[in-house]
């Protein structure tokens, strides 16, 4: 099939490379099969293969620009580069060309470093996203060429980000120069960025908690292997298919044990405070950033915009304002969700997390457990065994009790008598302190159910002390009603077994509620807001 023939192919189709080495034009929704090599191409592969990446996507709304120069307290300065400006690619020209052994497909977007380019590996039949470098760009674009020495800077840093193998990290397949041009090849993710998810539609926190977790989790490996990443925002995560997020462009990324040299930069709206003043980059530089893109992911706004293209109106705009979070606070949001923010993007970066451990240690405490809710009958069989444990101790107790109190008064001692009366509420002591500590219950525990908040979260050890004392005042009203009941006159009698009616009318209730509920929620789930689901952690 002549080359320029198979690209000229109808609006609905697109063009296959198989792995034989054959174009083939295929509808994406139907699929086919290649004419050489007979392989079946359904269109799940089709849209694995062809999804048009937005890996180094670098057009962003507003004040988004990236920066190139340094700042550093010599007086070295910042250009911002306005990546709207029209002259800083010609991307139609390159279409065709090959980069190594890499043919440019389509123009997937461009930034203040250089342009991005879907790209057919003709070694490995396969697509990829090939990045081009400022200085490799054509001849139009001769004023705005990075200089020598800083694109070998950037292919240093490439060459550095292509030894971090990570599920959360876009991989680097090679790096490179054609003709002195460089660029770097990297996996085609199918997917969006953050950026684009985050206009789409609001980001409910049982998606944003485990973004953050994979996030953190990549930039972490990161600083293991001496890299900080240094130009953290919305557009340089994406999100692929099944939800996964990984970091990309390690263009401005730095040595984190060495003096990297004058040149940093960044995107205004996420640049720490301390860079503007000629800090160098460090954790907590990305740690500020990280805690902007989070705010932006959960607010769907910036907690500060830059005003202004230079640094003094930027470093007086951080002088002046404060982040302000919505009052009253969401309720879709956990309340640490606030603490946590506020600590990433404190103004002092001692004040910020020290370490990426600290930090994943507070998100992994609010990942969202199971979404699978958990069927009636493992419930009720759950409680069963939590009812009957707790009879069956009192009763023990009950026994152990009446022969030591027998022996006590025996011996004249009623205050041992006294004490071990008391102790009949052992039970109920024991399980409420087994629920405030551990969250759960040995009926929960066997049957692998376990009780979330609203996010999916462990609850509060005050909702799980609320809940138990619902969920378990059948029993309780059994121990202190039948087991101890004390002897007294036919009208208290009359009032006790009242109370007794009551409760156990409460719990076939509360049973039936749960058993016709259609989310399967009892009135202790209702009251204590929590839900029951699988317990799928392995903890039980």
């Amino acid at each position: 099939m002549d080359q320029n023939e198979a690209r000229e192919i109808p609006d609905r189709s697109v063009l296959y490379h198989c792995t034989c080495g054959e174009q083939i034009v295929l509808d994406p929704s139907i699929g086919g099969m290649c004419s050489r090599c007979d392989r079946n191409v359904s269109p799940k592969l089709l849209n694995q293969d062809l999804g048009v990446t937005v890996s180094l996507n670098e057009q962003n709304a507003g004040l988004e620009q990236t920066m190139t120069g340094g700042l550093s307290a010599d007086g070295f300065t910042v250009v911002p580069v306005d990546t709207s400006d029209s002259r800083l690619t010609e991307p139609e020209e390159l279409i065709g060309q090959m980069f190594g052994h890499f043919e440019l497909i389509t123009p997937l977007g461009r930034g203040g470093m250089g342009q991005v380019y879907r790209a057919f590996d003709t070694s490995l039949k396969r697509y990829a996203a090939v990045k081009l470098l400022r200085s490799g760009m054509g001849r139009a674009n001769s004023a705005l060429r990075s200089s020598d020495e800083e694109v070998e800077k950037l292919l240093q840093e490439a060459i550095s980000q292509a030894r971090v193998t990570h599920p959360n990290i876009v991989t680097i397949y090679y790096v490179g120069k054609q003709d002195g041009n460089p660029f770097l090849a990297m996996e085609l993710i199918n997917g969006e960025p953050l950026s684009q998810r985050m206009t789409s539609v609001e980001m409910p926190f049982d998606e944003i908690a485990p973004v953050a977790l994979e996030i953190t989790n990549a930039l972490n490996y990161s600083f293991d292997l001496d890299i900080i990443h240094g130009d953290i925002k919305p557009s340089n995560v994406l999100i692929t298919k099944n939800g996964t997020a990984k970091l990309s462009d390690f263009g401005m990324s730095r040595s984190a044990s060495g003096d990297s040299g004058k040149n940093i930069g960044g995107t205004p709206n996420y640049l720490a405070p301390e860079l503007l003043v000629g800090q160098l980059p460090s954790v907590q530089s990305d740690m500020y950033a990280l805690g902007v893109t989070f705010f932006e992911m959960t607010f769907g706004k910036l907690p500060l915009t830059m005003t202004g293209k230079n640094i003094p109106d930027w470093i007086e705009i951080h002088r002046k304002s404060e982040v302000v979070f919505p009052t009253p606070w969401p309720p879709r949001l956990p309340e640490i969700w606030k603490t946590v923010l506020a600590k990433m993007m404190a103004k002092n970066p001692e004040d910020r997390y020290q370490s990426y451990n600290q930090l994943l240690a507070d998100i992994r405490s609010l990942q969202p457990g199971s979404k699978i809710e958990a069927r009636f009958f493992p419930r009720l069989i759950g409680a069963g065994i939590d009812w009957a444990s707790a009879l069956s101790l009192a009763i023990v107790l009950q026994v152990g009790i009446g022969f030591a109190a027998w022996q006590s008064l025996r011996d004249q001692h009623p205050g041992v008598a006294l004490l071990l009366q008391i102790c009949n509420f052992l039970p109920i002591i024991a399980y409420t302190m087994v629920v405030y500590f551990w969250r759960q219950s040995i009926g929960r525990s066997l049957m692998h159910i376990r009780v979330v908040n609203q996010f999916g979260m462990r609850p509060t050890a005050g909702a799980m002390v609320l809940r138990s004392a619902i969920r378990m005042q059948f029993p309780w009203v059994v121990i202190c009603l039948e087991l101890f009941r004390p002897n007294s006159g036919t009208a208290f009698s009359v009032l006790l077994s009242s109370i007794y009616a009551l409760s156990l009318l409460f719990l076939m209730f509360d049973i039936a509620f749960m058993a016709f509920n259609s989310k399967g929620r009892s009135i202790h789930d209702l009251v204590s807001n929590t839900r029951v689901v699988l317990d799928t952690s392995g903890e039980n």
